[in-house]
Order: structure tokens, then sequence, then C-alpha cells
């Protein structure tokens, strides 16, 4: 392109081009963390009204157990339910996914039928009936506890779910956005770049094909008798007509055809093993499959080792019940550990939050990812990981996974507390 008036238009298209796509990302960068900041809080606070169902459901049982005072628990479900129930409320307040509001409506319709029965269960207790109380308490009290439990966990995975895919669907517009500026920018510089018709004398000469010279004009009247020109005649002619000397060819190297193809970074992460794993997870019916399970998670970690925790029926205290990568008597030297301990596993009990611990120059990092059940968090899996795994999110991510799947192995304290009774 040599006019200057279309050139100066090529750079302006360009620089509105990049311009445009610099405000895409910008904005989309502002809607993703919107979007990452709205789920953060929905999280928090869905975990926090799972939490109160489970401490609903156990100040209810009070009302029957011996030596509790019964007027504590009375004026203790009372302010829990009310509790949950402005939870609920906050919730479905700040929802974006179409389907969370039905599921939480099904929670709030659970909790207003458990206060109708909270208030037959308080009059049997009230008049020393303990054994209706106990009926009214340990069926319809957990059912419907139950009930709540799951339409709070039915909300916080639709709105987690959608969340994740609206801000994927911002990122990748923003991609495309800025693919396409980037190749518009690059076809307007290509056509900005000046073409020199021109060429230099010398590489004109070299690469012109030579001329031949055209063979003299023969005059019949310079012929001999025998019809062959003369000597005297042929030789002015040869000593005008100079022989050229040939020019060498110019040598330009040849291409090379390029060798070998692009390989692809190995990604952080085996999806396939971690499917896998989880698959194996599900059909455990022995736990002396376990510790190989738990081995090849810390092979897809990158951990050093692995410590699954287990809170006890009271959620008071965590006792590590399988160890891998460590001596076999850790878990008697560790002990148990208390609810409110301060270090990343009781946080990731307390909070059902995954808990990160960066690496320094003398100890590895560590993850500590919570064991969420429909009832709450159940338990922890603390792993050392290596090379900095605490900050890459692909491994947390697999961790995630992981804890969720062995979550399903242990079930909610109160089935626990049940199962070992009854052995």
């Amino acid at each position: 392109m040599t006019r200057s008036s279309v050139r100066l238009a090529l750079l302006l298209a360009c620089l509105a081009a990049t311009g445009y796509a610099a405000y895409l990302t910008w904005s989309s960068q502002q809607q993703s963390r919107q979007i990452v900041s709205s789920s953060r809080q929905f999280g928090s606070a869905g975990r926090a009204a799972a939490i109160a169902v489970v401490d609903l459901r156990a100040a209810q049982q009070a009302y029957v157990a011996v030596g509790q005072g019964q007027d504590f628990w009375f004026a203790r479900v009372t302010s829990l339910a009310k509790e949950l129930g402005d939870n609920l409320a906050y919730l479905k307040s700040i929802a974006t996914q179409p389907s969370v509001p039905q599921a939480l409506e099904d929670a709030s319709a659970a909790l207003q039928d458990f206060s109708q029965m909270d208030r037959r269960a308080r009059e049997y207790a009230r008049g020393h009936q303990l054994a209706a109380a106990s009926d009214l308490v340990f069926t319809e009290g957990v059912d419907l506890t139950r009930k709540v439990g799951d339409g709070v966990a039915r909300a916080i995975d639709a709105e987690l779910i959608g969340d994740d895919g609206a801000a994927g669907s911002v990122q990748r517009k923003a991609l495309y956005a800025l693919g396409g500026a980037a190749g518009f920018s690059v076809l307007c510089l290509v056509l900005l770049l000046p073409v020199n018709a021109r060429r230099e004398p010398a590489v004109a000469a070299a690469l012109a094909p030579r001329a031949q010279a055209a063979p003299p004009s023969l005059d019949l009247s310079d012929l001999d008798d025998f019809g062959i020109v003369s000597h005297a005649t042929r030789a002015p002619a040869e000593a005008s007509e100079p022989k050229p000397t040939p020019a060498e060819k110019p040598k330009f190297p040849s291409p090379k055809p390029l060798v070998g193809r692009i390989v692809p970074p190995k990604p952080l992460v085996d999806l396939n093993t971690i499917a896998s794993i989880c698959g194996d997870l599900a059909r455990v019916s022995d736990t002396r499959s376990l510790p190989d399970l738990l081995t090849r998670a810390a092979g897809v970690l990158d951990a050093s080792g692995i410590v699954v925790w287990i809170a006890d029926p009271d959620g008071r205290e965590l006792t590590p019940i399988l160890v891998q990568g460590y001596p076999p008597n850790l878990a008697m030297r560790l002990g148990n550990l208390p609810r409110d301990a301060e270090n990343v596993t009781a946080s990731a009990y307390r909070t059902g939050l995954l808990q990160t611990v960066k690496a320094d120059a003398v100890s590895n990092g560590a993850i500590a990812a919570p064991l969420v059940a429909a009832g709450g968090c159940v338990g922890v899996m603390a792993a050392e990981v290596k090379n900095g795994g605490e900050q890459q999110e692909p491994l947390l991510a697999a961790a995630t996974i992981i804890a969720s799947q062995l979550a399903t192995l242990v079930g909610p304290p109160a089935v626990r507390s049940k199962a070992e009774a009854a052995s």
C-alpha cells in the first residue's frame, strides 16, 4: 500500500480494533470478578445454613437427653430456627440461577413443618412424655432437617455450577474478541508494509536471463566460389563482435523444510487418573483397599503424604484414621485434634472450605480439603505437597474432587454413630 490515505485508514482501523479488544478484556475481567465474588458469598452463606441445620437437629434431640435443661434447649432451637430462616431468605435474595429459588423454597417449607412438629415435641417433653417426644424428634425431626439440608445443598450446587458456567462464557467471549482483534491487526500491519517495485540494478542484472546475441547477417557478396565466407571478410566481423563473458549465476540458499512437530505441554493434572481414582473409591467395599487408592491420589497431587481425619459424632474432635506416606504409628502420635485448634486442618473442618499453607525454605506446602457431605463437614483430607503444589489451581481442584469422593465413604456423624453402636 503506497497511498497515504489508505495507509492512514488501515492504521486507524488497527488501533480501533486493539482498543476495542482491550475494553472487552477489561470488561470481561470485571464481570468475572463479580461472578466469583457473588459465588463465594453464596457458598459461604450456604455452608453456614448447612451447619445451622446440623446444630438444629442436635439441639432438638437434647429435649429427651437425660440431665439436660429443657428450657435452655427450647430457646436454643428457637434461635437456630430463626437464624436458619434468615439465612434461607438471604440466600434467595442473592441467588442468580433460576433453579436456586425453588430449592430454597423446598427448604423453607420443610423448616416450617419442623417448627410445627417442634411445638408438639415440646409439649410432650414438658408433660414428661419422653417416649412420644423421642418418637417425634428421631423420626419427623431427623427427616425434616434432612429435607432442609438437601434443599440447601441443591441450591449451593446449582448456584456454584451456574456461576462457573457464566464466568467461563465471559472469558470465552473475551478470548474470541482478543483473537479476532489480533488477527485483524496483523492483517492491517501486513497491508501497511511498503512494496518496493524497483530492484537493485546488480540484482536485476543477475536475475535477468542473458540475452542471446543474434547471428550476424550474411551478405551473399562475401561468399567465394565454393560458398564459403572469405577470411578477410569474416575477420572484421569477428573483431567487431566481442564475445560476451558469461555472468555467474547468483547462489541463494535453498529453503530447508521444517522438521518435527509441535508437542503440546504436559498437563499438571491427569484427569483420566483422577476419574479412575474416584471410580474406584465409589466401588470400595473393604477399607483394606483405601491405602492403595490414597497412594495413587498422592501421586496425582505430587504429595509426600496424606492423612484422612474424621470427626467424632459430636463434631468436637478430629481423629486420624488413614495415613499414607508416613510411618504407621504416626496416627497414634498425632492423637485427636480439637475442633478449635489453630491449624489448617481444623480451619478446613470448621469452615468447610479448602485451606492451604505455603511452603518455605524448611518445609513443604500443605492442602487441607474438607470432606463435605449432605449433613455438613464430616472430616478433612490433609496432604503435604511438593514443588509449590499448594499454589497451583489444577492441583487444588484435584484435591477437592478426591475429598468429595472420600466424603461419600464416611457419611454424616449421626449415621456413623449408629453404625458404631450397632457393631
